[in-house]
């Protein structure tokens, strides 16, 4: 994950912590920060991401399973209107497109 991301990351963390609840302003910041992150290139997965917030927070639960609720539709907004990107592998076939489409 860039930079970028784990400190936008970060903010969220700091969000969690101790929150008993989560408000609009909040989870505008939070569904914010996810399209931040899937439009800058990076990606995550929602399960690491839980990891995460699990065990750095000392948040409510439920404000932990919201923020992963969000987590989980902006990247399912994001993949279903990206059907098609370009993913770099290892293998950079010679035709020098970087790599190989993704469904």
């Amino acid at each position: 994950m860039r930079m970028e991301s784990l400190v936008l990351l970060q903010q969220l963390q700091d969000v969690v912590a101790n929150s008993k609840s989560i408000g609009l302003q909040e989870e505008d910041l939070v569904k914010s920060t996810f399209k931040k992150i899937l439009e800058s290139g990076d990606t995550y997965s929602v399960m690491d991401l839980e990891d995460l917030f699990v065990s750095k927070a000392n948040g409510d639960s439920q404000v932990i399973d919201r923020i992963m609720n969000i987590a989980h539709y902006q990247k399912s907004k994001f993949d279903a209107s990206n059907k098609f990107r370009m993913v770099s592998d290892e293998n950079d076939c010679s035709c020098g497109c970087g790599g190989h489409v993704t469904f």
